[in-house]
């Protein structure tokens, strides 16, 4: 046991040297849990702000006016007053994602008690912005009419309903996307330390090296998952304090060291599932090839950028059952926004214990074919 340990040690410290001598993957990983994370969040964003807008107003009336007047940033862009021909055609082009039409008469129609409509023709090639864009337009219109007809009117309501968010009060997509892609960042680097750990020893023939010396099968596995797991660890943990918490203001509710230890299980599978991808191929040409699907997969259906509820009842299962990815996030999101202590997620971090396992003894069992080939 004790060989086996120093073994381990020796082997785990060749692999962080080989990592520092790799200049394209160092600065590849500083850039991935820095700028990446502060551009992709304040980038990748779905918050309704200075959307486009136009108006075509046929009424010219106090009220139709006062419409356009409610339209306002920092939600809307100034709007522009076209001509129906003029907005028919500049949707088309694709210049405007809301277009609203006030008819004539709308304010004599309304004050004569008759049934008067708005048309908004919404550019839908935007989804997320046109659908909340629309939402947003909908309710200013409806209590500005409201409140242009009865000024003085308060609520006769015998119910008033109250909501209170929380974990993200201002529901700023930053906190969310922030954390978000971190977690990806995560699992597409490991994947991608760990194979590519396997590939340089292949093409720079330093496997036979490997093979000669006295040392087992699961010590090399391990190693090799050990340095860059702790790479990784070190990058997450340290982009999560200074990037996320210090430079873009997102409060960590939780544990750091929790998180930590949630993500320690969470690279140990994903980078046994790197070294057993990268045990298929051949060249790093192979495994990127390889990689692409299975990291495309992983991230789109871990639940992180859409809701796993949304997805089908038979794909949560599968990915709940064959993929610690899904486990990672409601870890991470429980923790990391709402404060959840080690009771609260120990059900998933045992479901990534397990899958570790799992993904370990897949891999060396693969592993020691491959060196037995």
């Amino acid at each position: 046991m004790k060989q086996s340990l120093l073994n381990i040690w020796r082997l785990t410290g060749k692999e962080l040297r080989a990592i520092r001598r790799d200049k394209v993957m160092i600065v590849l990983i500083l850039y991935v849990f820095t700028a990446a994370v502060w551009l992709v969040s304040n980038a990748a964003k779905t918050d309704i702000h200075d959307l486009s807008v136009a108006v075509v107003d046929e009424d010219h009336s106090p009220l139709s006016r006062r419409l356009i007047d409610a339209i306002q940033m920092p939600l809307f862009h100034e709007p522009a007053l076209l001509s129906p021909a003029e907005a028919a055609s500049a949707q088309r082009a694709g210049d405007y994602v809301l277009e609203l039409s006030i008819p004539a008469g709308f304010e004599r129609d309304l004050r004569a008690g008759r049934e008067a409509t708005l048309m908004v023709l919404v550019d839908a090639t935007a989804v997320a912005q046109a659908g909340n864009g629309t939402t947003f337009l909908e309710e200013i219109l409806s209590q500005e009419i409201t409140r242009y007809f009865t000024p003085n009117a308060t609520s006769s309501g015998l119910v008033d309903v109250v909501f209170r968010t929380r974990f993200n009060p201002n529901m700023t997509t930053e906190w969310f996307t922030a954390v978000m892609q971190l977690m990806n960042n995560v699992t597409i680097l490991m994947l991608i330390l760990s194979g590519s750990s396997m590939i340089r020893e292949r093409e720079h023939g330093t496997i036979e090296h490997v093979l000669v010396m006295p040392v087992r099968p699961h010590e090399i596995v391990i190693s090799k998952i050990a340095a860059n797991g702790m790479v990784i660890l070190a990058a997450s943990v340290t982009s999560l304090i200074f990037v996320i918490q210090g430079l873009m203001g997102v409060p960590v509710a939780g544990s750091v060291l929790l998180y930590a230890l949630g993500a320690a299980l969470y690279v140990v599978a994903i980078g046994s599932l790197g070294l057993l991808i990268a045990s298929f191929t051949h060249n790093m040409g192979q495994f990127g090839l390889l990689i692409i699907p299975v990291i495309v997969i992983i991230i789109l259906l871990s639940g992180g950028i859409t809701p796993l509820e949304s997805m089908p009842g038979w794909l949560q299962l599968v990915m709940r059952t064959i993929s610690p990815a899904p486990h990672f996030v409601i870890f991470a999101q429980s923790v990391l926004y709402r404060g959840a202590g080690i009771g609260t997620v120990a059900g998933d971090m045992g479901v990534m214990a397990a899958m570790s396992g799992v993904a370990f003894a897949v891999v060396l069992a693969r592993f020691r074919k491959v060196l037995a080939g």
